[in-house]
């Protein structure tokens, strides 16, 4: 897959990685009406982090695809999930510098969704599992660092933030 990186040159996602070019992703976090935020796990054969528990739905943006579009694709293909641009919610944007060979831009979204966890489709093998977890739950999870969930601290914090002030009004 070829992905736009720094400068808007179009890269190889591999190469980008290995030359340490930013590049655009797709963070979309699913949660439903008991405010419970969807986990996938993420399959034993993917290169980075297999069997971890991650962001609900997440990829890289292709050369000459907006976020937008991109992260409704990433939706389809790992979760077998349907969404509107309408439907997505803008979070945030976060440049990511702490692994120099995965330097990012990620585009953070939240989704509302109440499908049910056997509804999920997981249609290209990047995924083995999902699960709801409470965000309060997630919020203790995170920040117990419990063993086998990816931190994401400043993505989390954003995200407990959003939820607390725009879903919740607090």
């Amino acid at each position: 897959m070829k992905i736009t990186s720094q400068l808007e040159k179009s890269k190889k996602k591999n190469q980008a990685h290995k030359d340490g070019n930013f590049h655009r992703t797709a963070h979309v976090w699913i949660i439903n009406d008991k405010n419970e935020l969807l986990l996938q796990k993420r399959s034993a054969n993917k290169k980075s982090h297999p069997n971890c528990w991650d962001i609900s739905g997440a990829g890289h943006i292709r050369a000459g695809e907006s976020i937008i579009d991109g992260a409704i694709r990433e939706l389809k293909e790992e979760l077998g999930v349907e969404a509107k641009e309408k439907d997505l919610q803008y979070i945030t944007t976060i440049k990511s510098t702490k692994n120099p060979k995965n330097m990012e831009h990620a585009y953070v979204y939240l989704l509302r969704c109440n499908k049910n966890i056997e509804d999920y489709i997981f249609e290209d093998e990047e995924v083995s599992e999902v699960k709801y977890v409470y965000y309060k739950e997630l919020e203790k999870m995170v920040e117990e660092r419990v063993e086998g969930l990816l931190i994401h601290q400043e993505e989390y914090n954003k995200l407990f933030e959003f939820i607390r002030k725009k879903l919740l009004g607090r």
